[in-house]
């Protein structure tokens, strides 16, 4: 009898102390959190497009910056809507905890990031706005007040007198739309000044030969306002060609190594130039707030900076043509 005592007795000490054990490590002991990872997929994940490697740059820096994971990935061309497709369809499969994204504008796109909304997935959308029926968090440029600058600076490279065509490059871009939306807000008060807007399909031959024919048609034009590199880029061209490097005054948008050349031979008179690290780093910022369910701007926007051949040596402008480049 004293036996069965004593083993019961050791059985309820040893189930107290297993009880104790586990109590002290759950209210005692912190557990490792969980890692937070945010999957970033950008419109063209390209080494050759500065504009999108240094929006991955500033995301890489706000995920370290939060002890954070990240993977980025995206199309290597801005129209393989395929592969971004596929790459959303992924984030559901894999159960991915919070979504960055640059949107390509397709219907199939959307619907994946109907379905990661309709999975409650954060998400995340940057540089590109879509038209989604729950909106999306959105970080971007303010390309609406970008344009605005556009314009503005075309009237001053005119001397107020401004007549100008637009070039933009496919009539269902979200961006070149708000683009467009700020050159034409600032252009307003001046009649007849904004002959029309052409579409040249993201297309440096188009845009060019777009270019030679408004020239062609109007013997006063004074302005050229190129929405995308490629719209640039031709009109440059066709401005070259026809001589009239200066007397057509040519303004774009963004930064490459051939607009930087066409800055500094004064064929390009002026670029609106986005901050695509402060894009990147905002984005994934953002994703991290939501996921630790802290209340955000349904709306950020960054700031965008004219830069012209007088003021591109500028260190700060340097920075933003050069990003790569050890100062």
């Amino acid at each position: 009898m004293r036996i069965q005592r004593a083993t019961l007795l050791m059985t309820i000490i040893f189930i107290a102390s297993v009880v104790y054990i586990i109590l002290y490590f759950k209210l005692f002991i912190p557990t490792p959190e969980q890692e937070r990872s945010i999957t970033v997929i950008l419109k063209e994940h390209n080494i050759r497009s500065d504009f999108w490697q240094t929006v991955s740059a500033g995301a890489q820096a706000a995920a370290k910056e939060a002890g954070a994971g990240i993977a980025i990935s995206g199309p290597l061309q801005e129209t393989d809507i395929d592969t971004q497709v596929q790459l959303l369809e992924e984030v559901l499969d894999q159960k991915q905890q919070a979504v960055v994204i640059a949107p390509i504008n397709d219907d199939r796109v959307i619907a994946e990031l109907k379905k990661i909304q309709e999975a409650r997935i954060p998400l995340v959308i940057i540089d590109t706005p879509v038209n989604l029926d729950t909106p999306p968090t959105f970080v971007s440029n303010d390309h609406t007040a970008a344009g605005v600058q556009a314009g503005k600076v075309t009237l001053a490279q005119t001397g107020n007198k401004p007549k100008s065509v637009i070039i933009s490059d496919f009539v269902t871009s979200g961006v070149s739309t708000e683009r467009e939306k700020g050159v034409r807000e600032a252009l307003l008060p001046y009649s007849d000044s904004v002959y029309g807007t052409y579409f040249c399909s993201d297309s440096e031959e188009r845009a060019y030969l777009i270019a030679k024919t408004i020239m062609k048609d109007h013997s006063d034009l004074n302005a050229i306002i190129a929405l995308s590199e490629s719209a640039a880029l031709g009109a440059a061209q066709a401005i070259k060609d026809a001589n009239k490097s200066g007397q057509i005054k040519l303004i774009g948008f963004d930064t490459s190594n051939n607009e930087i050349r066409l800055l500094e031979e004064e064929t390009l008179n002026a670029t609106v130039v986005q901050q695509p690290f402060n894009i990147g780093y905002l984005g994934v910022q953002t994703a991290l707030d939501l996921l630790e369910g802290k209340k955000v701007k349904p709306v950020t926007y960054t700031n965008s900076i004219v830069v012209t051949k007088e003021n591109m040596y500028s260190q700060e402008n340097q920075k933003l043509l050069f990003p790569f480049i050890d100062k």
